[in-house]
């Protein structure tokens, strides 16, 4: 057994090499550039309504009375870093909240990034004066857009069951409902779609479960054979019945929108290569069976002939409208413009899609300039360049503070690096805390 691993056997507190802690370091470098790999300098606010990816900020929207916040991408970043965010993915026509009177309440609420171009002439002055950071409080005065829409994801709960995403806790899919007309392009459970409880699902799966030797190979089957069976049998154990396979449709549009304008979307299925599949929606559905049970009575209901006379008609109907969710097709888009160029243009059908012509027409998210210069050098050196862009006299003092810190971690970790030991949590708690009596004694 090697040191290290006799290290991380013992009972011992937490222990790492200075090799480790290194590689540590850049692994954790390199994370954070796959997750935040565009450059965050600049906010989205003075764009204007763009299609972007959002995200919302609790901290704030607590702090102005719960009044839903949503941010860009750099603002996130650069403003709310030390706030709770929810990602929200994208939404339409928004604009950024951050440095606007929604966020009048937030102290020093102003956005970093446009002060920044700006002038921040009033805070260069306070800076260089005995006015400390945590003194300096601009307010944020920009006009808020009348384009944003906001729903409940802005409180950071999702779906019609009004939950909070977990991604510890979740076994399924969530599907954003493409266009949200009604649900403000809320999130949804695969079980929700259809009404069915997260209780029923899991009891489902466990019910249709298999007898392990079930699934050892075939004699004679192969690698290869056998890992494609499992990975279709995994897909299958997964997947809610007769929910549609996430490959085999293009996007979702939730019951909800589609109840809106239900005459609109049952023109647009009688166009094949349109709608993919519709699934529908019940409330609070606790088995599968009762979920297909009641799903064969809409299937009987809707294939009922003219023919039928009406008085059986009105005692066989229930007073609610079925609510359908509709899956469109993977080429839907070509199908809809090809239709859309034959229509009346009297049409309530044309009318809807030329409002709307989202649905089929190029609606690309707006994506923040890649950031070039995190793709070489250490997020170390990145800081060090960055103080290229403060005044001389304070760039100054910030490089010679860096270089002292990185000369004493450097001596500090050297020792460990060259022979091989551990650095254990109270070591580095010891180098930091006489840095900090070093940094204090110098100041007396």
């Amino acid at each position: 057994m090697s040191q290290h691993d006799a290290v991380e056997g013992s009972s011992q507190q937490d222990s790492v090499t200075a090799v480790d802690y290194i590689e540590n370091q850049l692994r954790l470098e390199r994370e954070a550039r796959e997750l935040m790999p565009y450059d965050p300098n600049e906010c989205t606010y003075e764009q204007g309504e763009l299609r972007q990816p959002v995200f919302a900020c609790l901290t704030c929207s607590k702090e102005n009375d719960n009044q839903p916040i949503g941010v860009c991408y750099s603002c996130s970043i650069q403003c709310h870093a030390s706030h709770e965010i929810v990602e929200l993915f994208s939404k339409r026509s928004f604009v950024c909240d951050c440095g606007t009177t929604r966020m009048s309440k937030t102290f020093n609420g102003a956005c970093n990034l446009r002060r920044r171009g700006e002038a921040s002439e009033k805070g260069r002055r306070l800076s260089v004066s005995s006015t400390s950071s945590k003194e300096l409080n601009l307010n944020a005065e920009d006009i808020p857009s009348s384009s944003n829409i906001y729903n409940q994801n802005f409180h950071g709960n999702f779906c019609c069951c009004e939950k909070p995403y977990n991604p510890l806790e979740e076994t399924g899919d969530m599907l954003q409902c493409y266009f949200g007309f009604v649900c403000g392009e809320d999130w949804y459970h695969d079980r929700c779609i259809m009404g069915i409880t997260k209780e029923a699902v899991e009891k489902d799966r466990q019910t249709n479960g298999k007898n392990m030797l079930d699934k050892l190979a075939p004699p004679g089957e192969d690698a290869e054979a056998e890992q494609q069976r499992e990975e279709q049998e995994s897909d299958a154990e997964s997947a809610i019945p007769h929910f549609p396979k996430l490959d085999n449709f293009d996007v979702f549009i939730c019951w909800k929108c589609i109840s809106q304008f239900q005459d609109v979307f049952n023109e647009l299925e009688k166009t094949p290569g349109i709608v993919y599949t519709k699934l529908a929606h019940f409330d609070t559905i606790n088995t599968m069976h009762d979920w297909e049970s009641k799903n064969a009575e809409l299937e009987k209901k809707s294939n009922r002939t003219d023919d039928e006379p009406v008085v059986k008609r009105m005692k066989t109907e229930e007073p609610k409208q079925p609510q359908y969710s509709f899956f469109l097709a993977n080429d839907f888009r070509e199908k809809i413009i090809q239709l859309y160029e034959s229509l009346n243009k009297e049409s309530r059908l044309y009318e809807f899609l030329t409002n709307n012509n989202y649905l089929f027409l190029d609606d690309p998210i707006y994506e923040p300039p890649n950031d070039v210069e995190s793709t070489t050098g250490s997020i170390l050196e990145m800081g060090a360049d960055a103080l290229q862009s403060i005044p001389r006299e304070k760039a100054i003092e910030g490089l010679q503070a860096y270089d002292k810190i990185r000369e004493k971690l450097r001596d500090f970790f050297k020792p460990f690096a060259e022979e091989g030991k551990v650095v254990t949590e109270q070591e580095v708690r010891q180098f930091f805390g006489s840095m900090k009596e070093e940094q204090e004694n110098e100041l007396k």
